[in-house]
């Protein structure tokens, strides 16, 4: 599992978006690189193992799959992820 800090990251990147006016696919375009990182927390040590070696398309296979376990985490832990949320819209608009 990600660090709480990469999930706050990926979160006060939705937020910066959605606070400068930001349409939702530009916010997903902002956000990629903060939710790749935290999709690739939700890999194992094996699934991170050898990165760079990876084809592309076996990197994004295994970016969905860090997606997935990342949205499952979010549906199980809704507390945390109100409370990140939250956090990551008051550091967005200070």
């Amino acid at each position: 599992m990600p660090t709480y800090a990469s999930l706050l990251k990926l979160y006060v990147a939705h937020a910066s978006a959605a606070a400068s006016g930001a349409l939702e696919r530009e916010r997903d375009q902002v956000a990629a690189p903060a939710l790749d990182a935290a999709a690739r927390g939700f890999l194992s040590a094996t699934e991170q193992a050898d990165w760079t070696d990876l084809s592309v398309e076996a990197q994004a296979a295994r970016l969905r799959l860090g997606r997935q376990r990342l949205r499952r985490w979010e549906i199980s832990n809704p507390d945390i992820v109100s409370l990140l949320r939250r956090k990551a819209r008051s550091v967005a608009l200070s």
